[in-house]
């Protein structure tokens, strides 16, 4: 899970219904193509980044922003919100003005138990920083077996350095 800086972009906003409610209620997430893979998006548990997005540094920008200034909340700071806002810069849902859907978020959000404001933005540090030393720790694992490879055919008088 990691971010491709481009310089223009190709991210688009998607939906898919949230059949655990019915299908009364849809999420909203930024891809290329209408796939959850290589996706961004926004829900209870903050920031849902799934494989390698490309994003311009712009929409990093106002990702990040969004992230240190809202917690989520069906009714005001949903997934809709936040890729409306990462895409285009605003803040809108056209889900606040279907009356049921409308309600139905107002219930969701009183049940519903979400991240702080400081929470989202940690989660998302720790997951690149647990990223990073995932990385250097496979790295070393190749490391390692590539020196015993070359300490084994050494050992036999043959020289593969």
């Amino acid at each position: 899970m990691k971010f491709e800086i481009v310089d223009t972009s190709v991210l688009q906003v998607f939906k898919i219904q949230i059949m655990e409610l019915g299908g009364l209620a849809d999420h909203y997430y930024l891809s290329q193509i209408p796939h959850l893979h290589n996706s961004l998006g926004w829900g209870a548990n903050g920031l849902e980044l799934r494989g390698l997005v490309k994003i311009t540094l712009q929409e990093f920008e106002r990702m990040e922003r969004f992230m240190l200034v809202s917690k989520y909340n069906i009714a005001v700071n949903n997934c809709e919100h936040f890729a409306n806002y990462v895409l285009h810069g605003i803040n809108l849902s056209s889900q606040q003005y279907i009356w049921w859907k409308c309600l139905g978020a107002e219930v969701i959000s009183l049940l519903q138990p979400v991240q702080n404001v400081r929470d989202n933005y940690n989660s998302f540090i720790n997951q690149q920083i647990a990223d990073v030393l995932n990385e250097n720790l496979r790295q070393a694992k190749i490391d390692k077996a590539n020196q015993a490879r070359i300490e084994f055919w050494k050992s036999r008088g043959i020289d593969v350095g």
